[in-house]
């Protein structure tokens, strides 16, 4: 039962964290974001419905949430299903278990990595030439609270992109790309960042200093991967022309490439 109780806790608080941002953010929509009808999300809130730990596992990873926040809800689920299944036989003591391996901070370090957008940014901020190994200093130049600069700084000194030399923060340099073995939520969660600070740029920032441009084509879906490796060689090219030079801006730029057009079923 307490399994069902804290995932129903976590749909509930992951909820109110997405009507903070967006008021207007319904029950409807959530349940669609989470890929369950209506009735179904209402009734496993209302605790009328229970959720099987596949159902649980599809479920977070909708929310996009960090492992250290998901990993201890889905091993509730885990346990409960070893409870169920296992039978132990009379007389006979029952196995040690094996040695623990605890990879959950590890994990959660590479999770928030790829989907927070500060950690790259702090990275480049490193690389411009007046930066301060000042914590209160970086969180006012990026726009974030002491406490995520603080949190962001420590995580890429556990994994190894920075380093504390004469007193002074550190990067290693190593370039940064994402690759087809980061979790896919990870991913989803930066692109839903990625389009929340394209909006805080649209509204502050001055109009010489951003560019928004969009097009939309009719178009022959078989030529796409080829698109997308033109715009990876754009990326490339694009790169290496805004770093020459000395550095003293953080950028971001992004390219959005999806289908507007849905696929419909014919009914012949």
């Amino acid at each position: 039962m307490k399994e069902q109780i804290e995932i129903q806790n976590l749909i509930r608080s992951n909820l109110d964290q997405i009507k903070i941002k967006n008021p207007g953010f319904s029950l409807r929509a959530y349940a669609k974001k989470l890929e369950l009808s209506p009735s179904a999300l209402s009734e496993i809130l209302n605790g009328k419905r229970k959720i099987s730990g596949k159902m649980a596992a599809r479920i977070i990873e909708r929310m996009n949430l960090s492992p250290d926040i998901s990993t201890p809800v889905l091993n509730l689920f885990d346990s409960k299903t070893k409870e169920l299944s296992f039978e132990e036989e009379p007389g006979i003591d029952s196995p040690a278990p094996p040695p623990v391996i605890d990879f959950l901070q590890l994990s959660s370090d590479q999770f928030n990595l790829i989907a927070e957008w500060q950690h790259f940014a702090l990275l480049s901020l490193m690389e411009t030439k007046n930066f301060k190994s000042d914590i209160q200093w970086i969180a006012r130049k990026l726009g974030i609270s002491t406490q995520q600069a603080q949190t962001s700084l420590d995580r890429l000194i556990r994994l190894g992109f920075v380093f504390k030399k004469n007193r002074k923060f550190v990067t290693n340099k190593r370039a940064l790309i994402s690759s087809d073995n980061i979790p896919n939520q990870a991913v989803r969660k930066s692109h839903y960042n990625d389009l929340q600070l394209a909006e805080k740029a649209l509204d502050h920032t001055p109009v010489d200093e951003r560019d928004f441009t969009a097009i939309t084509i009719a178009a022959n879906k078989k030529n796409l991967p080829k698109a997308r490796k033109m715009i990876r060689e754009f990326q490339d090219k694009l790169t290496l022309c805004l770093e020459q030079g000395e550095k003293d801006e953080v950028i971001k730029f992004s390219f959005y490439l999806y289908p507007l057009t849905q696929e419909v079923e014919s009914k012949d």
